[in-house]
């Protein structure tokens, strides 16, 4: 089965591989070296100063986001959230259920935040956070996150920038430096391992703002992890493959790993837009990891994934307001051009203009090697 998903993703062999790996007492001596070896990485990784700014927890990154907002936040704490898609309105839901009193900035479907609106509303308001989606796993938008913590960090006492970059990082360097305060992360999309582990970066403002207590807080209590501890089991053999995912991004590094997905993404935008589908987000917004399409009104997006999934794809649906009109095509993780191309393959016949989708597809996989403004020249 070819899996073209925002997540899960692909799981590379080496990372199956240490999946498998014995159990181990994960108070032990040889667990504690991968567990060292995990939080180093992720400290490098997400730029923070040391493997005390770092928490992975066993939970998915909805979990990641409740354990955010549990330690940094009191109840009737006043927090902006700002919703560009489901996901960023999920965020908004956590911090409600966790009694803050959330102002709520919410967007169209398919645009970007505008960090100078922001801006102004952080002006007009004694906020104590504010509360965004990197990477809009709804809608395929690329969020300027890293503008706005620029301008949020000339502020002499700015709000807790925090973002939800779970489809975002690794695929997407981001990093809590310039006034990025938070990054939630999860270990099933561009991390290459199956769900279940949910991973917390904090930069130094951050660390010195989790909470000693909090009425409510038991699990997600991030004090022990950000001593070095694990105080409940962990998911052992999830952190096998993490150590072993980590590996293969180093290797990669960042910079390829970027380039890598926005060819994808641009071998699917133009594979949609030549077969006659629509492309819902802006180019300067489009996401290197998931991409959007609108089908046409004679085809149903069910019955299209269904086809799909019978021939050996697998790809999203839409979700929300686009549930009825839209297919999410995901291209992160262990994914390269030939992996995409054979994925395009199936799909491409069921499409308005199947050999024109493929041709298109072609062109951006033929120049892929090109450095990224020659590549734009060209198309």
């Amino acid at each position: 089965m070819h899996l073209l998903l925002p997540g899960p993703t692909p799981i590379p062999k080496p990372v199956e591989q240490a999946l498998l790996a014995a159990m181990t007492d994960h108070r032990g001596g040889a667990f504690e070296t991968v567990q060292n070896r995990v939080l180093n990485g992720l400290a490098v990784l997400l730029g923070t100063d040391s493997q005390e700014h770092v928490a992975v927890l066993p939970a998915s990154g909805t979990g990641g986001l409740e354990a955010a907002v549990q330690n940094l936040f009191h109840p009737n704490d006043r927090v902006l959230v700002v919703e560009s898609g489901l996901f960023g309105r999920r965020f908004g839901e956590v911090a409600k259920a966790q009694q803050l009193k959330v102002d709520r900035m919410e967007l169209t479907w398919g645009e970007a935040l505008r960090p100078q609106a922001i801006m102004e509303r952080i002006g007009a308001a004694p906020y104590r956070g504010v509360l965004v989606t990197h990477n809009e796993t709804s809608t395929g938008v690329l969020n300027p996150i890293e503008e706005l913590g620029g301008l949020m960090n000339q502020l002499p006492d700015p709000p807790l920038l925090v973002v939800d970059s779970i489809s975002g990082v690794p695929a997407i360097p981001l990093t809590v430096q310039n006034g990025i305060d938070v990054i939630v992360a999860a270990s099933q999309k561009g991390f290459m391992c199956p769900p279940g582990l949910a991973m917390i970066a904090l930069s130094d403002r951050a660390r010195s703002a989790v909470l000693v207590e909090r009425a409510g807080r038991f699990y997600f209590d991030l004090w022990p992890y950000l001593k070095g501890q694990l105080p409940y089991t962990p998911a052992i053999s999830l952190w096998y493959g993490l150590d072993a995912a980590l590996q293969l991004l180093q290797q990669e590094g960042a910079e390829a790993r970027l380039k890598r997905h926005q060819w994808l993404r641009d071998m699917v935008r133009a594979f949609g837009e030549a077969g006659g589908l629509e492309v819902l987000v802006p180019d300067h917004w489009a996401s290197p990891t998931v991409t959007a399409l609108g089908l046409p009104s004679s085809m149903n997006p069910s019955q299209f994934r269904r086809h799909l999934e019978q021939k050996g794809l697998q790809i999203a649906g839409g979700l929300g307001e686009w549930h009825h009109r839209v297919i999410r095509v995901g291209h992160v993780g262990a994914i390269d051009v030939g992996d995409l191309w054979a994925g395009l393959g199936l799909m491409a016949p069921y499409l308005p203009h199947p050999q024109q989708s493929l041709e298109a597809a072609m062109r951006v996989a033929s120049i892929a090697d090109q450095p990224r403004l020659e590549r734009e020249e060209a198309l």
